[in-house]
């Protein structure tokens, strides 16, 4: 079953960062915020691009098969996939000023994925039983990419992501999911 809230999903995100950055200015202990997530499955793994395609991460859970070629070329490959899926959707989408697609499922997994004004995009692989994860998504984008790599001084905008308390931070919110515990099995 989804998850339920007379607010938006979206709306509890920014109310609870909106108070997590008030708590900070003020010198506060900083809390993890971690949102409910939706129905239960297990999570595969995430992609983050840049708009160039460029793969900027790929951090992998419980991936349940490694392709026999190097992890470049399997980057490409769902780059490449989602470049094409996106077209089709686009031609097929009747207003064009709708955002495109959201998931794709077949029975073995369900691919997940936001996309950033900025053109950053997230791909979250899931099992086919976890439910909509584009909240999820954009916690990560908001709460964790935007907080560890956005905001450090350190960070240059479309290099790799190897910061770890980026690195740290994600893995924390991905294994306090549902999605992820219930598929420890």
């Amino acid at each position: 079953h989804e998850w339920k809230c007379e607010r938006s999903p979206a709306a509890i995100v920014d109310a609870r960062l909106r108070a997590e950055r008030a708590r900070e200015k003020r010198g506060e202990a900083r809390s993890s915020v971690v949102l409910p997530a939706p129905a239960r499955g297990m999570i595969y793994n995430l992609y983050i691009y840049n708009k160039h395609g460029v793969c900027l991460l790929y951090h992998e859970w419980k991936r349940p098969n490694i392709t026999a070629g190097s992890a470049m070329a399997d980057q490409k490959l769902m780059f490449g996939f989602l470049f094409s899926l996106k077209q089709v959707v686009n031609k097929l989408t009747p207003d064009s000023g709708m955002p495109g697609f959201h998931a794709c499922s077949t029975n073995k997994f369900k691919l997940n994925y936001y996309e950033t004004a900025t053109g950053l995009r997230f791909v979250l692989n899931t099992d086919p039983n976890c439910g909509d994860m584009r909240e999820c998504i954009r916690y990560i984008y908001s709460a964790v990419f935007v907080e560890y790599a956005s905001k450090n001084a350190l960070y240059t905008a479309g290099e790799p992501l190897d910061n770890e308390q980026f690195l740290f931070a994600l893995d924390k919110y991905v294994r306090s999911l549902p999605a992820f515990t219930s598929g420890a099995a």
